[in-house]
């Protein structure tokens, strides 16, 4: 099986990501998509994310009935900070066979060679890219070379998307503010954040 796999803190999870995650799947030819939300991001203070549980509650609300899109809640069962080359090593080992592609934005690519162990990440998974305005897109030679590889060790394939301009810090800006959030989360997430009232100040 060809899986994509989506990371992100996701707080919240956008119709940005969704549209994101749908043509990466068709364009890359993806059998599924995992959201795979992060536990203790290594580059967040623990105390500005929300809690793993709302933020994986929201995914799966924004992915109900989609057959090939799944959330799987795995950082939470690894020790913190949440690596990609450590959380990939487990899905390998859960999940003999399967074929990992982790997905990335354009922007993300030239932090990559920063990451932990990033050979690793690499070796593990091919990159589904997709291209942002404005941002140089690194192509699979550029990359090696910086990582000291082989070109044919970096597994590339470049998806093009919408263009779709959400952050999740703003839906939490708009929300804090009292401002609509209509058509920025699907409903059911936006009912989830006005039931447990997130992003305010009585937020629990």
């Amino acid at each position: 099986m060809r899986v994509g796999i989506f990371g992100g803190t996701f707080d919240p999870v956008h119709l940005g990501h969704l549209i994101l995650a749908e043509q990466c799947r068709d364009r890359a030819a993806l059998d599924e998509v995992w959201f795979l939300p992060s536990y203790h991001p290594p580059h967040k203070a623990p105390a500005g994310v929300s809690r793993f549980e709302h933020r994986c509650d929201m995914i799966e609300l924004a992915t109900a009935g989609h057959p090939h899109f799944r959330v799987d809640r795995i950082e939470k069962e690894l020790p913190p900070p949440s690596y990609t080359a450590e959380t990939l090593a487990e899905l390998h080992r859960r999940h003999p066979g399967h074929e990992f592609h982790l997905i990335l934005g354009a922007d993300s690519l030239p932090d990559l060679p920063g990451w932990y162990e990033p050979r690793r990440v690499v070796g593990q998974a091919g990159l589904v890219v997709v291209p942002r305005p404005g941002v140089e897109l690194w192509t699979a030679d550029r990359l090696a070379a910086v990582l000291g590889l082989d070109v044919p060790a970096v597994r590339m394939r470049v998806v093009n998307s919408p263009l779709i301009g959400i952050a999740s810090r703003d839906v939490r800006r708009a929300v804090a503010d009292g401002r609509s959030v209509r058509y920025l989360v699907p409903r059911a997430v936006e009912e989830y954040i006005r039931e447990r009232k997130l992003y305010t100040n009585s937020s629990p």
